[in-house]
């Protein structure tokens, strides 16, 4: 027969100790001490979290078959929301990012500022949660070091194309945003920021996916001296699932803590999502936050086209891309500035890994990053792994054909890419004795002086330890005319070609003729 704690915890589920003694009084008519006492020898599958304590020293209740699961998840943070803990709002709001987010990104979420008196910093928070075991961190291809709800170790394998690809269009969005705002003169033109840059945009204490200052009349204020002292525009934007009332808390409590800072001017604060649950968006209301979609700014086409850009690419992440349905969303985003370019590094990056499936027997990934013994990493764009035979490393840069590859994005691939993939590789037990090959392949010319360095580079590569090849415009042109895809052609055409450059009809593969159109012809 079950323990009295662990039949509660089975029916009310993963709780605080205080919750359970309130149960087991309210259903045995047991004393509070007697029920306390119970609690504290509760053995069997009765767990106590270790490294969390809440108000009068209760401890988190739970069985050892819900560790890890959404209830466990949502009830932890629940009772430490309920005690005002910063942790239980990370955990909130990273139960709404799906569990997991890029490791710069957490200050942004965490709803804790990067340095305040009197409050715990992101830094800190993050380190108790480690600490306690409820979150780590782990690389993840294609997004590098990310914070995670503790998780089986293929979660995050699972979840990197997904994530990937909301990233994407989180950054686009951000793009379109800060180009709103500052157009419509919310903010000084060439001052706003977003995360997408170095560094991440900071206002007062916290950080923020973007941030700029703004100087509207209602949010300007005059200083004894005379001076105009500028308010700000501040939010971020999270795309996906709806946003509950849980997951908007650490939102609310960042903009809240920042408007008591008293050496900050007035902030116009927003929260940019898909959609928002009722009791989420009276809360956010009520805040005095602006809680909008990307529907409401920027129209459905938009608002459309940033959903289907994510399932489009993490569809393609799994099979291959549909270049079709990714020009139909190009010709939708393309508007938005930097947009553009975004989408052609990230198709040119896909249509590789599609040339690459189609040419060679072996096993294809993308956004794989490398770790050496020495701690450097190196992401490699497209990997392709022939069992017992090679293994390519191919760096992809999908740049307009009029620019020319910035220098120093060659020099660190030749330097810093290639010798730390390649040490990896010779102590990975599956491929240190596989031929290693590394290419870089660009749409765009690199500089003389860049190709003087290639040349001198590959002289000097023994053929025992690893080649190294450049493939340029016409190399790629070459390898996509050999897929004979007519839309991967076209794709290519359209994007990485000048205007007046055509591909002559006799080289351009045609598309399949259908069955009926066949007979005819050979009529």
């Amino acid at each position: 027969m079950a323990e009295p704690v662990e039949t509660v915890l089975k029916q009310i589920g993963p709780s605080s100790s205080s919750d359970v003694v309130a149960e087991l009084v309210r259903r045995s008519g047991l004393k509070p001490a007697t029920a306390r006492q119970r609690v504290s020898r509760a053995g069997g599958e009765v767990r106590k979290l270790s490294g969390i304590t809440l108000p009068r020293n209760a401890r988190f209740l739970y069985l050892q078959n819900d560790y890890g699961s959404p209830r466990f998840w949502s009830s932890l943070a629940h009772a430490l929301i309920e005690a005002r803990s910063a942790l239980g709002f990370a955990i909130a709001a990273l139960r709404q990012q799906g569990g997991i987010i890029p490791a710069r990104q957490f200050p942004i979420i965490c709803g804790s500022p990067v340095r305040q008196k009197k409050h715990l910093s992101a830094d800190l928070v993050l380190e108790r949660l480690e600490a306690a075991g409820l979150v780590e961190q782990a690389a993840v291809p294609g997004v590098g070091y990310c914070v995670a709800l503790k998780q089986e170790s293929e979660f995050y394998g699972h979840r990197a194309p997904e994530l990937q690809a909301r990233l994407i269009a989180e950054g686009i969005l951000l793009g379109a945003l800060r180009d709103w705002l500052r157009k419509l003169g919310f903010t000084s033109y060439n001052v706003a920021s977003t995360r997408t840059g170095d560094d991440l945009p900071r206002v007062g204490t916290f950080a923020w996916d973007l941030a700029g200052p703004s100087y509207l009349a209602p949010l300007i204020r005059s200083t004894r001296k005379g001076d105009i002292k500028p308010g700000f525009i501040v939010g971020d934007v999270i795309l996906g699932p709806e946003i509950t009332s849980a997951g908007s808390s650490a939102f609310i409590r960042k903009c809240t803590t920042l408007r008591a800072l008293r050496n900050i001017g007035p902030c116009l604060q927003y929260l940019v999502a898909d959609r928002f649950d009722r009791e989420a968006f009276k809360a956010l209301r009520a805040s005095g936050i602006v809680a909008t979609t990307p529907a409401l700014l920027f129209g459905e086409e938009v608002a459309e086209a940033l959903r289907d850009l994510i399932s489009v690419l993490t569809e393609a992440a799994y099979t291959s891309l549909d270049v079709d349905k990714f020009e139909e969303l190009f010709a939708s985003l393309s508007r938005i500035e930097g947009a553009a370019n975004q989408l052609r590094g990230t198709l040119f990056e896909f249509m590789v890994a599609d040339i690459m499936r189609k040419a060679v027997p072996g096993e294809i990934s993308m956004n794989r990053r490398l770790m050496a013994p020495d701690g450097k990493s190196a992401e490699i764009d497209v990997l392709t792994v022939i069992p017992s035979h090679e293994i390519t490393c191919i760096e992809c840069k999908g740049y307009s054909p009029r620019s020319i590859i910035p220098d120093e994005l060659f020099k660190r691939w030749l330097h810093h890419n290639v010798p730390t993939a390649y040490k990896h590789i010779c102590n990975h037990p599956d491929w240190r004795n596989l031929n290693v090959r590394f290419e870089f392949w660009t749409t765009a010319p690199v500089s003389d002086e860049m190709h003087t360095l290639y040349e001198a580079a590959k002289a000097q590569i023994k053929a025992s330890r690893y080649t190294i090849e450049l493939k340029g415009p016409p190399d790629v042109l070459g390898a996509c005319l050999n897929t004979h895809n007519a839309s991967l052609v076209d794709a290519y055409e359209k994007h990485f070609l000048f205007p007046d450059h055509t591909i002559p009809p006799v080289q351009k593969p045609r598309p399949e003729l259908s069955s009926a159109e066949d007979a005819g012809k050979g009529g």
